[in-house]
């Protein structure tokens, strides 16, 4: 039997289907997945005045601002990865895209480029500073993936060793394999041949579309959204953090450019055809317990 739940966070929708023979223990687990989910949506969430970024945002540039262990990790995940993609992943563009989106605060003056460059991170310290005013974090290319990675960490500790992750089916971690099954086998929609297969991988998926059809990817050298016609990419690896950043670095450099190139061992990318949604098909051949919810993701 599969349990599956599902949850509202960072402006998307996460599911996560575990598997095994105790039901209890599988609830438990992935309601405290979830509640690792919902932490990182309130430190994060760029439209909230009581989130941590909104903190920084306000105050970071003035001293620098305590941070918790969670957001220094994944600082120093964005630090690592926007030095990998030669800077076409930067977690800094928030200011960029609130150009013509009401729903972001605007801010006067165009930002500096190489937005993570203009970040200190002290990691002794766990403290944050901006050396720039018009700096605005935006973390939806890596957020997903790592609150992912953490639901995924928090299922293993509790004993689950089948279970599948996905936030807003763009971001997914596989655990195991379904029973019965060699591994969980997606479709992603814009990707020629077969469905990819995974056991104990993740996969993420960008595409331009999006953002009201002017592109809700961010091009960090220019500061302009890409085309919505773009190809968009495909990317498998052990981490969704990784596989997160790396799918929008490919997205805004292309497979062509010298960032491909620098693609590391650990992961695989594909190009996919540029499509007004990313569908995937997650098919595990078991019957499913689950909650009536509108369904991103399909379970066979």
């Amino acid at each position: 039997m599969l349990h599956r739940g599902a949850l509202a966070a960072m402006g998307t929708r996460f599911e996560i289907v575990a598997g095994g023979p105790d039901p209890r223990l599988l609830r438990a687990a992935v309601e405290q997945a979830f509640e690792e989910i919902v932490t990182c949506h309130r430190l994060w969430n760029v439209f909230s005045s009581d989130s941590l970024l909104s903190k920084i945002h306000s105050e970071a540039f003035l001293r620098p601002i305590p941070i918790d262990s969670l957001t220094l990790d994944l600082l120093e995940h964005c630090a690592r990865l926007h030095s990998e993609t030669d800077g076409t992943f930067d977690p800094v563009i928030g200011a960029d895209l609130a150009h013509g989106d009401p729903r972001r605060e605007s801010v006067a003056g165009d930002p500096p480029r190489d937005g993570f460059g203009g970040v200190e991170v002290d990691r002794k310290a766990a403290t944050i500073r901006l050396l720039e005013s018009r700096l605005r974090f935006d973390l939806g290319a890596v957020a997903k993936g790592y609150a992912c990675d953490l639901a995924a960490e928090i299922l293993r500790e509790a004993g689950v060793s089948r279970a599948l992750i996905h936030g807003g089916t763009s971001s997914v971690v596989a655990i195991g394999c379904p029973e019965g099954r060699r591994d969980w086998a997606i479709e992603v929609k814009g990707r020629d041949g077969d469905p990819v297969h995974l056991r104990d991988r993740c996969l993420a998926v960008s595409s331009a579309h999006g953002g009201g059809g002017f592109g809700h990817i961010i091009d960090p050298a220019t500061g302009a959204r890409i085309s919505t016609h773009r190809p968009g990419a495909v990317v498998i690896g052990p981490r969704a953090t990784d596989c997160d950043a790396w799918a929008t670095a490919l997205t805004v450099a292309g497979f062509d450019s010298e960032v491909a190139t620098r693609l590391p061992i650990s992961l695989e990318g594909y190009p996919i055809e540029a499509v007004p949604s990313i569908d995937e098909h997650i098919h595990s051949g078991t019957p499913v317990e689950e909650e009536r919810w509108k369904r991103t993701v399909e379970i066979f």
